[in-house]
């Protein structure tokens, strides 16, 4: 059983009773979706111990089942909000399901003893409940009339390599409509990522601009303990448009990687 009302994870704050997700460095607050609630409940439970994916499947209590995509949209969505700083707080255990990590929050101490004298605490207070106004007006000014949701994913599809290493591939769309090129053009860099025995990738995150004449990639992976970000930018004027081609990929090298924490790429293509 869960023993707090509350819990720390990073610099969030889970407020089990509300079914809340406070970021408390910017005061974003997130329902959450019912997945998202079941799934962080039970890692919560259960803390330091692999929640196994029929149990997070499962309706927990509740006679509706979950799809094996739903769960994996609500841990791509929890470690979203909790931001690339403690995303890896709920790691992801091949072939078992995922673990909560313990995470200790960090404490303020402040020593007010007996030898402050009543002026200087009552001007502390003061201060702090000033400090504390202008940051609230802060705030309201900066995220009134925000989406507070983080943006959730057009599709999320699990790719396989012929090693058995999995790669995440999502797409994002503001639209959920006429998306039939990014569907296409990822579906290609699906088929050149399993041409790769292993990849470091172990995410890939594929978006169209506006007027679909750039696709934007970024690849996420880990080498040696070391976090790696690559940034790629693909503009093709032309019709039909071939962002991705085995040619380009064959260049890209996607199987493996530079020096470096974060590479970017650009490639144009004028029209004929």
């Amino acid at each position: 059983m869960i023993e707090a009302v509350k819990m720390q994870l990073g610099h969030c704050r889970f407020d089990i009773s509300k079914g809340d997700l406070v970021n408390q460095d910017t005061g974003e607050v997130w329902h959450l979706p019912r997945a998202e609630l079941h799934v962080l409940t039970l890692l919560v439970e259960y803390q330091g111990k692999v929640v196994a994916k029929p149990l997070l499947e499962s309706g927990h209590g509740d006679d509706t089942q979950l799809s094996s995509a739903s769960v994996a949209r609500a841990i791509f969505t929890l470690r979203s909000f909790l931001g690339p700083q403690y995303e890896t707080l709920i790691e992801t255990v091949k072939g078992q399901g995922y673990l909560l990590r313990h995470h200790r929050a960090r404490k303020a101490s402040y020593g007010l003893r007996g030898n402050w004298s009543k002026p200087l605490l009552l001007g502390l207070l003061v201060a702090i409940c000033l400090v504390s106004v202008i940051m609230a007006s802060l705030w309201w000014f900066n995220y009134t009339g925000k989406e507070l949701s983080p943006a959730l994913p057009l599709s999320l599809e699990t790719v396989t390599l012929p090693s058995g290493q999995q790669v995440d591939m999502i797409l994002y769309s503001p639209s959920k409509t006429n998306n039939e090129l990014l569907i296409e053009q990822s579906q290609q860099f699906i088929k050149g990522l399993q041409l790769c025995p292993v990849t470091i990738w172990s995410r890939a995150f594929l978006s169209l601009s506006h007027d679909k004449q750039v696709l934007n990639i970024t690849l996420r992976g880990d080498h040696y303990g070391q976090s790696l970000i690559r940034n790629l930018k693909i503009s093709d004027l032309r019709q039909p448009k071939q962002f991705v081609t085995p040619q380009w990929l064959t260049q890209l090298n996607i199987c493996s990687t530079s020096n470096g924490r974060t590479l970017q790429a650009t490639r144009s293509l004028e029209a004929n």
